[in-house]
């Protein structure tokens, strides 16, 4: 059933998309209103001040705009955009050298606020948990929010870094690896050693 979902939603990503490229230039608001908020997600993940974010998500709007004609509809539209997004980001950080690339954690590994039964060891947990993924390799970072964080399956977080699939399940598996080293030798009481 969510296969169906997802090829409907990908069949309607791409009637826009033609649309788009026919001349409606309506019919890129509603693939906006669709990605808006994964860009922002992509902007805030990858570092990008609170400020800057909604400046981000435009820009990459304009480019998706201006390089539609590039999109082939044998990937999700998601992923395209999801390439896009990252390279932007990146892009810029890397203009601003004077400051060091800042792949800030979000407050939240989830979307949403943790509900008011969660205890004070599980937010503890957490905020280790993003410490530790603040210091493993940005490679191994980028897959692991790509897949944990996202919700993408590794095939699509392959296309969408343009890496072979064997490299994204290895850098998987070596993130999980160096966060349960860092874990286990700074807080052994929590995560045992």
């Amino acid at each position: 059933m969510a296969e169906t979902a997802q090829e409907n939603r990908q069949a309607d990503d791409l009637r826009l998309v033609r649309a788009v490229l026919d001349g409606d230039r309506e019919a890129f608001g509603d693939l906006v209103a669709r990605y808006q908020g994964l860009v922002a997600g992509v902007a805030w993940r990858y570092g990008s001040r609170r400020d800057d974010v909604e400046d981000a998500v435009s820009e990459v709007m304009i480019k998706a705009y201006r390089n539609l004609h590039q999109y082939r509809p044998d990937h999700p539209f998601s992923t395209w955009l999801y390439r896009l997004a990252v390279n932007h980001v990146l892009d810029l950080a890397r203009r601003s050298k004077k400051e060091k690339l800042r792949a800030e954690m979000p407050e939240q590994l989830a979307d949403g606020a943790p509900s008011a039964g969660e205890g004070m060891e599980t937010r503890e947990r957490a905020e280790l948990l993003r410490q530790a993924l603040r210091e493993i390799d940005p490679r191994h970072r980028q897959v692991i929010f790509l897949v944990y964080v996202e919700g993408m399956r590794v095939d699509d977080a392959a296309r969408a870094l343009g890496l072979p699939e064997g490299t994204v399940k290895t850098r998987l598996m070596r993130g999980r690896d160096a966060i349960r080293k860092i874990l286990e030798r700074r807080h052994p009481g929590h995560f045992g050693a």
